[in-house]
């Protein structure tokens, strides 16, 4: 192992984050790159660097007619030794492995002068819980900073929803070694309770500590809630929260702190540290007119000639002793950072500022306190933003558009969403137009993880026809389909090309939904007419997807099998696409287990579970395993439909999707029951009436059903859970006449033995 190659490849916090997640378990880079939100291409060519030192180890799969690289992690430990003529590498496997951050922002503390009372008083408070507030600039981010550096700190921005908060904290808590929040996530899990939950046990089981800072900027009222709920039940971990204004986060386990100015003490000695030799008299005049403000009294050792104090107004006193004061150079970065709402890292600086003097420039203006360096970015203070866009004189569409194309070229859905916000900044209907098509192509999932985020943005400008389309998208995904129907009726008309096939497609789905079937027919009619007036394949898979649907709901099987085979083309033609090419090849087993051919059903589900562990989706595995449950069941081998079962089950009751977890359960009890493992039986049934009385999701009430079977087959009285069973589903008839015809199967298979 070459020292240089290892100790590069480990000076990279994105390559710890790397191998932090490989520690759970293969990964292809596709679901990396995902669950990072980094380019697909940059974390192939950081895999294969970190397979040089030695750290991962690649191994090629055949999955179809397809060779899949998957990484693992090849060491659990490393251990470098300095020596005087040498140094002495070691690696070692062990059960530990830890990386203590993810996306570590704690800004640099370059400078800290006194606040001893205000650090005692926070480190020595039981409160599992800091709320600190204040004006701008009052310092409350470098205090915080400075006592909590090695906590997981998040900037907090206009953007910020619920959803995309839960995906950082997910992310973060899979680094410290607990991956049940981001198997949620990653599986489509939406309940905020679920969620909140899991973060309560995620920080708790790891003893986390975690920043929030500029709460006040948050939109988004769940977060907030979010907080309220964590704050009384914290015990082990930290939460620190930095805001403007106080927020009412209820009084049990939290300190509020109100941060005020420096004492005259600290004052002074940070005049002297930046040079400034004043008489007491003019100090006191000085820090009168500041009130001990951190910010106000850098910048006014910037300009102050000894013996003058001229500051009657602070704002007059920045323009005409700052900014004048500035050089040129140095104007055009601030008047830069000075349009964009978050802080911009410094390979975004480079792409908009397009000069060689860069580093200079930005070192410069963050010695004078004007910047502010936090982690990686730099961010002009926000105490200066509102004066320093009063004298923008540079074109904000020019560098808007730099930006945007920037963003863009990062490939991830976190740059797609930042991009389309800028895109609506100015009001560029014509880029709109361009970004949605992007997100219909590149960025699918945006909808699904970062509904909130994206609304956001589009109902600034929902009047605008693409947008409507793109809106009635996320509320068919939350389930409001009455609503995303009247936006798809009145935009149909009004938009073109791969909109208007994305329209119609969703029209299809919506009335398929709503059992209209003649509807859903009418408009699956027009998109194939839009089919023929073009060879783009994105098109052609949305109006065969339709069209399986459509088939399959209308029990016509063979047509559905003949259009699945077809979408299975398309997908495969499209390029790696790993998601919808496991969720195609279940729905292909469903259609073979409705014609009742169940080992055809069987030979897809397998191909689908083979997809799905090559890279690493979980939650597509244990459907296939859900699946694979039901298929042996029906089979009657119900040795291999438990094995399927043990590994579905424990899965979706971790990550809280209990509906999933109920319909395997279902059959795992049956099987159990075939077997004569009654106690087995008995505690499956059990744990479905525990879910039920839960979550109160139909088919879980057939627990009381199977365990008054399960009774009666050990000869005791079964008849009151029968009974109760039966009342539970009462408003079901079609799901209980349903599971009596499982349990016809084995109950069958009993009485004959």
């Amino acid at each position: 192992m070459k020292a240089p190659l290892l100790m590069r490849a480990l000076s990279s916090e994105v390559n710890l984050h790397i191998l932090s997640i490989l520690k759970s378990g293969a990964f292809n880079p596709r679901e990396l790159a995902r669950i990072l939100q980094k380019d697909e291409t940059d974390i192939s060519r950081r895999l294969k660097m970190l397979e040089r030192a030695g750290l991962v180890e690649g191994k090629w799969m055949r999955i179809g007619k397809k060779n899949v690289k998957v990484y693992s992690l090849k060491v659990d430990e490393i251990k470098i030794s300095f020596k005087p003529t040498e140094v002495i590498i070691k690696t070692i496997t062990d059960e530990s492995y830890q990386i203590p951050m993810f996306d570590r922002k704690v800004p640099n503390v370059n400078v800290f002068f006194g606040r001893r009372a205000e650090i005692e008083e926070i480190t020595s408070t039981t409160a599992r819980v800091i709320f600190i507030y204040g004006i701008a600039g009052i310092g409350k981010t470098t205090l915080i900073a400075k006592i909590f550096n090695n906590a997981f700190w998040y900037q907090m921005s206009e953007l910020d929803s619920f959803d995309y908060l839960t995906w950082q904290f997910g992310l973060y808590l899979n680094t410290l070694g607990y991956s049940l929040l981001l198997d949620y996530l990653r599986s489509g899990g939406k309940n905020e309770r679920d969620i909140s939950e899991l973060i309560l046990d995620g920080m708790e089981t790891t003893k986390a500590e975690i920043v929030i800072d500029d709460i006040h900027k948050c939109p988004d009222n769940r977060i907030i809630q979010l907080f309220t709920y964590l704050a009384p039940r914290l015990q082990k971990a930290r939460l620190v929260i930095i805001s403007r204004e106080k927020i009412n986060l209820g009084l049990k386990n939290v300190m509020y702190f109100h941060l005020k100015g420096l004492s005259a003490e600290d004052a002074y000695q940070l005049l002297r540290y930046r040079g400034i030799k004043i008489r007491p008299e003019k100090f006191a005049e000085v820090y009168h007119i500041t009130y001990g403000h951190p910010l106000m009294l850098l910048l006014f050792a910037e300009t102050y000639k000894e013996g003058e104090i001229r500051i009657h107004n602070f704002l007059d006193f920045l323009f005409n002793e700052i900014y004048q004061k500035l050089k040129e150079d140095e104007k055009v970065m601030l008047q830069i950072l000075s349009i964009f709402d978050e802080p911009l890292e410094y390979e975004e600086i480079k792409t908009l500022y397009k000069k060689k003097n860069v580093f200079t420039v930005l070192y410069s203006l963050v010695n004078k306190g004007i910047v502010e360096k936090r982690g990686e970015a730099y961010a002009l203070h926000d105490l200066l933003k509102g004066f320093a866009k009063e004298l923008v004189s540079i074109d904000e569409k020019e560098y808007y558009m730099k930006y945007i194309n920037y963003l863009l070229g990062r490939k991830t859905a976190k740059a797609f969403i930042k991009a389309f916000q800028y895109a609506v900044k100015l009001r560029d209907e014509k880029k709109v137009k361009e970004l949605i098509e992007i997100r219909l192509r590149k960025f699918k999932r945006v909808i699904q993880d970062f509904p909130d985020s994206y609304m956001q943005i589009l109902d600034q400008i929902k009047d605008n026809p693409y947008v409507k389309g793109e809106l009635g998208n996320i509320y068919f995904q939350k389930g409001l389909f009455n609503k995303a129907l009247s936006l798809w009726l009145e935009v149909k008309d009004r938009v073109e090309g791969i909109h208007k096939a994305d329209v119609l497609s969703s029209l299809v789905d919506v009335y398929i939904e709503l059992n209209e079937f003649e509807k859903a027919e009418k408009y699956l009619k027009e998109l194939k007419k839009l089919l023929t007036k073009t060879q783009d394949l994105e098109i052609q898979l949305w109006y065969y997807i339709q069209l399986t649907k459509f088939e399959y709901y209308k029990n016509n099987h063979k047509n559905a099998l003949e259009s699945a085979f077809k979408e299975l083309e398309i997908v495969r033609k499209l390029g790696p696409y790993p998601e919808l090419e496991s969720l195609v090849l279940l729905h292909v087993g469903d259609i073979y287990i409705g014609m009742g051919m169940v080992r055809e059903g069987i030979q897809y589900y397998s191909q689908a579970l083979e997809t799905a562990k090559a890279y690493n989706l979980t939650f597509s595995e244990h459907v296939s395993y859900m699946e694979l449950t039901k298929a042996y069941f029906i089979l009657k081998d119900y040795a291999r439909a438990i094995e399927y079962g043990k590994k579905a089950v424990q899965y979706f009751i971790k990550i809280r999707n209990y509906r999933r977890a109920i319909d395997t359960l279902a059959y795992r009890c049956l099987s159990y029951v075939g077997l004569l493992k009654l106690e087995e039986a008995e505690r499956d049934a059990k744990e479905m009436i525990k879910i039920a009385q839960t979550t109160n999701y139909p088919l879980a009430w057939a627990g009381y059903i199977f365990l008054g079977i399960i009774k009666e087959s050990k000869g005791e009285k079964g008849d009151e859970y029968l009974n109760l069973g039966r009342e539970k589903l009462r408003e079901y008839p079609w799901l209980y006449e349903s599971v009596m015809e499982e349990v016809s199967r084995v109950r069958r298979d009993y009485f004959d033995k």
